[in-house]
Order: C-alpha cells, then structure tokens, then sequence
C-alpha cells in the first residue's frame, strides 16, 4: 500500500498527494500516456509494467480503490496535489463543511487565500487547507486524549 506521507486522505471525499517525487511523477505521466493510447488488449501489459515501479504501482493501485471506493458510495472524489489551488466552493467541499463556514475561515484570517488578478475571486493553497485540515485533527485527538484522562480518572461523564 503507498506509504502515508505520500498520500493522504482527506475526510471522504478528497485525496492529497504530497512528496511525490520527480521520479513517481514522471512515471505516472508516461503511464498515463501509454494507456490513454493504448488499445484495450494493451492496456493490460502496461499495467502489468507498474510491477516495475513499486512506488508507481502503490500509486496507481490506491488511487484504483479509492476511486471504486467513491464511485460506489456515490461521491464524486477530489484528486489534488498540494501545489494546486482551489477556490472557496471547493476548499468547503475539501474540508467536508459549508461554504459559509469556509468564508468565515477567510475573513477571520484562518485561512489564507490570494485573489487573481483584476478580479474579485478568491483561490487557496491546497497546502493551506490541508494544514488546516491537520491542525483540526491535532486538536481533536489533544481534546480526545483529555477526555479519556478525565474519564479513566473517575469523572462521570
């Protein structure tokens, strides 16, 4: 299975890569090339080439399930990489909230963004959301973790 740092999944409904090296990137670009191109009955043996590229294949195999994953559950997935950049609608959808919560992150300053230029609408980092999205996770398990403390130390709940 790919390694964690090399993808992370984000709530249900998106899928961040990061560190993805030159090497894993180029590969997946020439696989993808080469099955776009390629006639049904080849199209086994390029994939049958990832047994070549243990990082590619890992790649290729958890985007494949997670993708069958998402068709059958009725979601329609988000790929990204942490280079890209999103507008509000889509962070929302990333972070699994509203909109409105998302604009509210904006004007607080929690989370930044940048305007295009000459224009009034507003893109941010995947980076950005993804940062935010783990430090909500660190909070969560400190609070958890304090929870249980209280719990096993005999507070009722």
């Amino acid at each position: 299975m790919l390694h964690p740092h090399r993808m992370l999944a984000v709530m249900s409904n998106a899928v961040f890569f990061e560190d993805m090296t030159d090497e894993v990137r180029a590969g997946a670009e020439d696989v993808a090339r080469l099955i776009t191109a390629a006639s049904p009955a080849t199209r086994a043996q390029v994939l049958e080439a990832l047994a070549t590229q243990p990082a590619l294949s890992d790649l290729v195999a958890a985007l494949a399930v997670r993708l069958v994953r998402d068709i059958a559950a009725g979601r329609h997935p988000v790929y990204v990489t942490t280079e890209d950049e999103v507008s509000p609608a889509e962070a929302a959808r990333l972070l699994g909230v509203s909109r409105q919560y998302v604009d509210r992150l904006l004007a607080d300053g929690r989370l930044a963004y940048t305007r295009k230029p000459d224009s009034t609408h507003r893109t941010i980092s995947v980076a950005d959301v993804e940062a935010l999205v783990n430090e909500r996770s660190r909070r969560r398990t400190i609070t958890d973790k304090a929870i249980t403390a209280l719990l096993e130390g005999g507070l009722d709940y």
